[in-house]
């Protein structure tokens, strides 16, 4: 097995793939390019930019909206049945939506009354709009539901808004959203009541914040705690009982610059996020790395892995495991007209360690040309990813995975009921032998993008899944054991059978359960409980207000049953605090809670 990176060229991809087949027994898989007329995918006589990807009718095939940019016409609905596509923009608002609109920025597919079919979110350069959905004929309903955006003051001539995605950030059950605009110091964020929308961005801390300039935010769980939190190309805030503190620096990320794509992933299977992020220019000095998550705080690995792609302006990325191998993968696509986009496969080495390789050339990717926007979807539902990109030259490029490799999968289709009803927001985890494969589901991935709505895991020759554990986006955990492989299943969110609230039981933990402290505020010293299901490793650290490590005051296994410590309020070095808000922070194997805490001296 190769312990160190050869350049690429033939021989470099004659001993990739004779090393991967010592992983799969069979060499890696492929990609043909499909007719589009074949497929449905009619053509599209405008410039291209992203699509969003979603299953608007609930039939279990996954389906496209082309954006259009800023030439006449007007973006596209491909619905799917079975793997072929049928354009059913006709009737909707669309054409006469985007005759106003100099550009379309972002669409996101979302369900955001709950009602059983998603909806459209779109967000241009004069404005954002919602379109309901009923069955399958959309509605602008932006006005009426307050889902409003406003020109910002001063003599501008630009206000241009983009769509950060949609999350349960205050965890009632229905999905929120995040809009930047450009000349906004603030951000937008509408919080979302039984389908009406009141902007609370000032009350959520997003106010005049580093991620009002930023063109691209994501929601992403990135410290597992069960609230969504917020990132931009550099700059991560955590969620902290709906209110939002910048934790870059204390996460060891306040080094990034130069960020054009980026994503959180598992990319080593240990069970927490890892980020990845590609360069924004061809012309400045950045790089494309990869940062490891170790207890919360991020270490650049880019050297030990391998990551030796050239620099160059990403348009695009996506992140799958399209071998099924049990290992994220990489998609990078570009917007050179001469340069292939890359395909790097995560393979994990005999040694243990991990290394990226790009095999793009190899597995069959080889349209060039201008192309904005990239996704992983199993648009056929055989269970293996295929790529999709909006083209100006060839309208669709639809890359066909020929899953010849012989490795196995499971996937899931999640439906809220007490949570939302996309199910964003929830942490599936399979469980294989010694394995363990994490996926977040999420409501708009960055720039020009939204992915698979499938949560899809690859299992490589393993046979069989001991459990699947699903944490509902209000925190109900439901174990699946032994489910049935090489199949979606879908699965419906269990209703409580319990008197009181169902949203609070909903939330409790399963192996743990976290007390607030007492007394709070307090001094000198306050208590803290917590119970256990059963024996596990248990974590309990102090921060302060910006996400910093203060005290780890338990690293140890505990049995199950209750635990009590007490807090001096001193730091690891035994110097007593200031008066301020802390954090406790107390952490298992399958979740992590948080509680805030005043001391006052």
């Amino acid at each position: 097995m190769r312990q160190q990176w050869l350049a690429w060229g033939v021989k470099g991809a004659v001993f990739c793939l004779l090393s991967l087949s010592v992983l799969f027994a069979q060499e890696i898989t492929s990609f043909e390019i499909m007719d589009n007329a074949t497929v449905g995918l009619t053509v599209t006589p405008f410039e291209k930019w992203g699509m969003a990807i979603g299953d608007f009718d609930r039939n279990g095939y996954p389906d496209i909206f082309c954006l259009r940019w800023k030439t006449p016409g007007y973006s596209r609905i491909f619905s799917n049945h079975n793997g072929t596509f049928t354009d059913i923009t006709g009737g909707s608002p669309l054409e006469a939506l985007e005759s106003k609109e100099t550009g379309t920025r972002t669409t996101l597919w979302v369900d955001y009354d709950n009602d059983g079919d998603q909806d459209l979110s779109i967000s241009g350069e004069k404005g954002i709009y919602l379109l309901r959905n009923d069955n399958n004929v959309f509605t602008d309903i932006s006005a009426s539901v307050g889902f409003v955006g406003k020109i910002p003051p001063g003599f501008i001539t630009s206000w241009v808004y983009t769509l950060g995605g949609w999350a349960d950030y205050d965890l009632d059950g229905d999905l929120d959203c995040v809009v930047a605009q450009e000349n906004n110091k603030d951000l937008y964020l509408f919080r979302n009541d039984q389908g009406l929308f009141t902007d609370v961005a000032a009350q959520a801390g997003l106010t005049a914040t580093v991620l009002a300039a930023a063109s691209t935010l994501s929601w992403m769980d990135f410290d597992l705690d069960g609230d969504p939190d917020l990132y931009s190309h550099i700059h991560f805030f955590r969620n902290d009982n709906g209110v939002f503190t910048n934790v870059t620096e204390s996460m060891g990320l306040g080094a990034l610059s130069d960020v054009s794509q980026r994503e959180m992933f598992d990319y080593d299977n240990d069970g927490d996020l890892d980020f990845f992020k590609a360069v924004g220019s061809a012309t400045t000095a950045g790089t494309n790395e990869v940062w490891e998550n170790r207890d919360g705080v991020f270490v650049n690995v880019t050297a030990d892995v391998g990551l030796t792609v050239s620099r160059d302006r990403y348009r695009s990325m996506t992140i799958g495991d399209f071998d099924n191998d049990g290992d994220k993968d990489i998609f990078l696509q570009l917007n050179i007209d001469p340069s292939l986009d890359y395909l790097l496969v995560n393979d994990e080495l005999e040694s243990g360690a991990r290394a990226f390789e790009n095999v793009a050339e190899f597995a069959g990717i080889s349209k060039t040309g201008d192309r904005k926007g990239s996704a992983f979807l199993d648009y056929d539902m055989d269970g293996f990813l295929d790529i999709y990109l909006p083209s100006a030259e060839h309208n669709h490029i639809l890359y066909h995975n020929l899953a010849d490799n012989g490795a196995n999968w499971i996937g899931f289709m999640l439906q809220g009921v007490v949570s939302n009803r996309d199910a964003v927001g929830s942490l599936v985890a399979v469980y294989t032998g010694a394995k363990k494969q994490i996926c977040c589901t999420v409501c708009g991935n960055g720039f020009v993008r939204q992915d698979n709505p499938y949560v899809h895991f690859g299992l490589g020759l393993n046979t069989t899944v001991d459990s699947v554990v699903i944490r509902w986006p209000l925190g109900l955990r439901q174990v699946i054991a032994d489910p049935a492989i090489n199949q979606y299943h879908k699965i419906i969110e269990p209703e409580v059978s319990k008197v009181g609230d169902s949203r609070t039981a909903n939330r409790m933990p399963q192996t743990c359960r976290l007390e607030q402290n007492y007394p709070n505020p307090f001094n000198p010293s306050t208590r803290m409980v917590f119970h256990l299901t059963r024996s596990v490793p248990v974590r309990i650290e102090v921060c302060d207000a910006t996400g910093r490590r203060l005290i780890t005051l338990l690293n140890e296994v505990r049995p199950a049953g209750r635990h009590e410590l007490i807090w001096d309020a001193r730091d690891a070095r035994g110097r007593k605090l200031a008066t301020g808000v802390y954090f406790y922070r107390v952490t298992t194997p399958d979740e992590a809670q948080t509680k805030k805490m005043i001391l006052m001296q």
